[in-house]
């Protein structure tokens, strides 16, 4: 019954022209000048505005969030409506320069800006963390998790003077898009009834798919970013060298990311051929294949604000093997759900 609105601008479509977070703060503006002069537009009015990472934190600001902030009382416009973000990965921030203030024709005062020797810069993560009502994550670990770090960049000590407005909610799988009853990437389908009859096939499917010979030893998955500070490529990699030499097994891993662990994985997959197959793309029917085809998934992250892999992992009967991190923890049960551990190391 919702409305959807959809905005149009070439500005909207500028992402390598000019720094991204330029077309975000303008973005940003938009949604904000329709809320404070075109919603009347709409049927019913809006209650919520729920913003998402710092793509969109600048919003609370420019509706007028920071009055009730400065002014420490309600306003007309904060009784209007209530403001929540929700943080996705704290990793990334949205960082710009103070220029980019003029142009949201915005008073400075009103924005937490951080000196430095190499310029002033001005964080639209920090923004939306001074001025939402409420900050929430994508599980209740991860919101502990990041209360507990210091940090003393550009989110300077907003977390810990705003704890009493964090707040975890673990994210969810779509169930219909993910259904190994009816997933067409797949090539054959099963359920709780003849997954230990399918799941052998498709196992060997993705060996073939790989180049990898089709023997029964435990296939493990890897998908996602090649990413060393987050997604624990680099234990991977410290792991499997090893474990490669003497050990009956074979992975597979997809993704695309850091130069340099790619060119590792690439090197230890020339060096272990038949047992390594790294496919450097992302593809969406591939991954699939991946998360139907492997025995156990590989989620060893550093961190993990919520992680949907693991989940995943397990709609389609595959074992998660993740670290007690973030949303990892409070989806994956140890030695029942799957294998958890502690230590981030390979």
């Amino acid at each position: 019954g919702g409305t959807l609105l959809l905005f149009r601008h070439p500005r909207l479509n500028d992402y390598h022209g000019k720094p991204i977070e330029e077309t975000f703060a303008f973005y940003s503006k938009v949604i904000s000048t329709f809320y404070l002069h075109g919603t009347h537009l709409l049927v019913q009015p809006v209650d919520i505005v729920h913003c998402h990472d710092w793509h969109t934190a600048l919003v609370p600001l420019l509706i007028g969030e920071q009055n009730k902030i400065l002014h420490k009382k309600e306003t007309l416009q904060s009784k209007a409506v209530k403001t929540i973000i929700t943080i996705h990965n704290l990793l990334y921030q949205g960082v710009a320069k103070e220029d980019i203030i003029q142009s949201l024709n915005v008073p400075r005062d009103v924005f937490h800006i951080r000196e430095n020797a190499r310029g002033n810069r001005v964080s639209f993560l920090r923004e939306g963390f001074e001025y939402a009502d409420v900050i929430s994550t994508v599980s209740p670990t991860y919101a502990k998790e990041i209360l507990e770090i210091s940090h003393h960049d550009a989110l300077g000590d907003i977390l810990q003077r705003r704890k009493a407005n964090v707040i975890g909610i673990l994210n969810g799988i779509d169930e219909d898009s993910w259904n190994p009853r009816r997933d067409t990437a797949l090539g054959e389908s099963y359920d709780l009834k003849t997954v230990f009859s399918v799941k052998p096939r498709l196992k060997a499917r993705l060996q073939k798919e790989a180049g990898l010979p089709v023997e029964n030893v435990p296939l493990f998955g890897f998908v996602g970013r090649i990413e060393p500070r987050q997604k624990g490529i680099d234990i991977v990699i410290e792991a499997l060298t090893d474990l490669l030499k003497n050990t009956p097994m074979q992975v597979v891993i997809l993704g695309t990311g850091e130069p340099l662990s790619v060119r590792a994985l690439t090197e230890l997959a020339r060096a272990h051929k038949g047992k390594l197959a790294f496919i450097h793309a992302f593809d969406d029917a591939v991954a699939r294949r991946f998360y139907a085809g492997a025995d156990i998934l590989l989620v060893p992250s550093k961190f993990e604000p919520c992680g949907l892999t693991q989940m995943i992992a397990m709609r389609y009967g595959t074992i998660p093997l993740v670290r007690a991190t973030g949303g990892l923890i409070d989806s994956v049960t140890d030695n029942t759900t799957g294998f958890v551990f502690d230590q981030y190391s390979g």
